[in-house]
């Protein structure tokens, strides 16, 4: 990792500086190889204020941090960046880990001589009891229902109804004659 440590207005100390190269050596096992690393340490009236800006491919992870000292504002900056870099690398991971394998079958590189007709799906058998529901009911226990069908009977003639949905999503109620 390509690192470049400024100093304005104060010299860094030695140790400063080994525990800022340390730290993004132990980072560098988390971030991309082309990482770059500018840290700014620098002296304010609050204190001593220090910037870590990591870029990488598309994305940069920043901080910064105050206190009273050098060294304690370089862990307090690098250990938000850590954690930036951290849940960066976890997300990524669990991105890949849902996605399809580029990586082709080898029974699937040699094309079939002759081409596959497509295959219908067979339909679907159901049995259950139509229930006694009026055209309300049936419409309300419909929208709530997955179902693309629903059969039930209607309590003044006794006949069976079946509501379904269309593919255009539109639901139809078909009666007997």
């Amino acid at each position: 990792m390509k690192l470049e440590i400024t100093a304005r207005r104060l010299t860094v100390d030695a140790k400063t500086k080994d525990t800022i190269e340390k730290r993004l050596e132990k980072l560098s096992k988390v971030l991309p190889r082309e990482a770059e690393a500018k840290v700014v340490v620098r002296l304010e009236k609050r204190g001593v204020l220090v910037e870590v800006t990591i870029t990488a491919r598309q994305r940069t992870w920043t901080s910064e941090a105050v206190a009273a000292d050098q060294l304690t504002a370089a862990q307090n900056a690098l250990e938000r960046v850590a954690a930036q870099a951290k849940k960066t690398k976890a997300r990524v991971k669990e991105e890949k880990k849902h996605t399809v394998s580029g990586v082709r079958n080898v029974a699937a590189a040699v094309a079939p001589e002759k081409p596959v007709p497509p295959r219908e799906k067979p339909p679907r058998n159901e049995s259950y009891e139509a229930r006694r529901m009026f055209d309300e009911d049936a419409l309300n226990a419909f929208d709530r229902s997955k179902r693309d069908v629903l059969a039930y009977r209607d309590p003044s003639d006794d006949g069976i109804r079946v509501l379904y949905r269309r593919k255009d999503g539109t639901v139809v109620i078909l009666t007997p004659v």
